[in-house]
């Protein structure tokens, strides 16, 4: 199996738009960092206290207007929770490379499936595109192999791409902001508490608990992939359907139904940094719930790809 894999990414990375494709994640970095600053969201003025107590303000306003979304509300209750607890401790908020990393991480996220969805939706139907699948299927390796050696590379280019964007964003915020600061706390918001853990604990939560919108977004593609011809249609539809979702997702946050809902729990931080969505959802539900449909994805394009005639 090893072999395949291994010769499936060198068929990926010898691709100049695949090199293309990875600029333009790390360039999504670069993007928040000059975002940051022209906002000025990394400066702490001499009165900081003045600063933070003027953002509550702001916060307790934005939270009380009619047409809020749930999700908003509760992001600003908790910016004031955390802009409080930096004044009742006297602790200046910073920004430094590593709490930069660990806000980025779920942006990076996303920006890497939805790239990814290009190369898990293609991977295959490319194959048959090309008139390679003859060739390939000619082999001595099964079909099996071939169809999970495919979808294990998909998976690596992934989360390959996502640890290289979050080391450039430690990087290029240490660059802008400055290395101090890997001895800090990260703050967070749990039953109406703020909370701490290390920065790097932090760093890895977040690039693990986030991993299931990776694994969702790719293996729907790479199923579309399998199960049809079409690398066009494949890319299409996956990307549609996981912005429709991650969309859905934020604007109907809170709602009951939600709890059935794949991609409200293709964020599994608020178990450990923060709240459900909705009470009652447990970590194992959400696990048992994103197995689920990893399982059926592969149940529907497993079969047509080892049984489909190919001429």
């Amino acid at each position: 199996m090893i072999p395949f894999i291994r010769n499936e990414n060198m068929k990926i990375y010898k691709r100049n738009r695949t090199w293309v494709m990875i600029a333009i994640v790390l360039l999504f970095v670069l993007l928040q960092i000059v975002n940051i600053k022209t906002t000025g969201r990394d400066a702490v003025s001499g009165d900081w206290r003045a600063q933070l107590e003027q953002q509550n303000v702001k916060l307790r306003e934005e939270a009380s207007k009619p047409g809020a979304l749930n999700i908003e509300v509760k992001q600003a209750e908790k910016n004031m929770l955390l802009n409080q607890y930096h004044l009742d401790k006297n602790i200046p908020p910073s920004t430094n490379a590593w709490n930069f990393a660990v806000s980025q991480v779920r942006n990076i996220i996303i920006a890497v499936a939805l790239i990814s969805i290009i190369i898990a939706g293609e991977i295959v139907a490319g194959e048959f595109t090309s008139g390679t699948i003859k060739l390939l299927l000619t082999r001595s390796a099964s079909r099996t192999k071939i169809y999970f050696s495919k979808y294990i590379a998909a998976l690596l280019f992934g989360l390959l791409l996502t640890a290289a964007g979050i080391l450039v964003s430690i990087l290029a915020g240490g660059l802008i902001f400055g290395f101090g600061g890997l001895a800090d706390s990260y703050f967070f918001v749990k039953d109406h508490t703020v909370g701490q853990v290390p920065m790097l604990q932090a760093l890895l939560a977040g690039f693990v608990l986030n991993i299931p919108f990776l694994l969702i977004t790719i293996t729907l593609a790479f199923m579309i992939s399998a199960a049809f011809r079409s690398s066009t249609f494949s890319i299409v539809i996956s990307l549609i359907v996981s912005v429709t979702g991650f969309v859905i997702a934020i604007a109907m946050d809170g709602w009951d139904w939600t709890k059935y809902f794949v991609f409200s729990h293709t964020d599994l931080t608020p178990f450990l940094y923060g709240n459900p969505s909705v009470d009652g959802v447990t970590l194992g539900f959400s696990l048992v719930l994103i197995v689920l449909h990893l399982a059926i994805l592969h149940l529907i394009s497993y079969p047509l790809f080892v049984k489909r005639d190919v001429v």
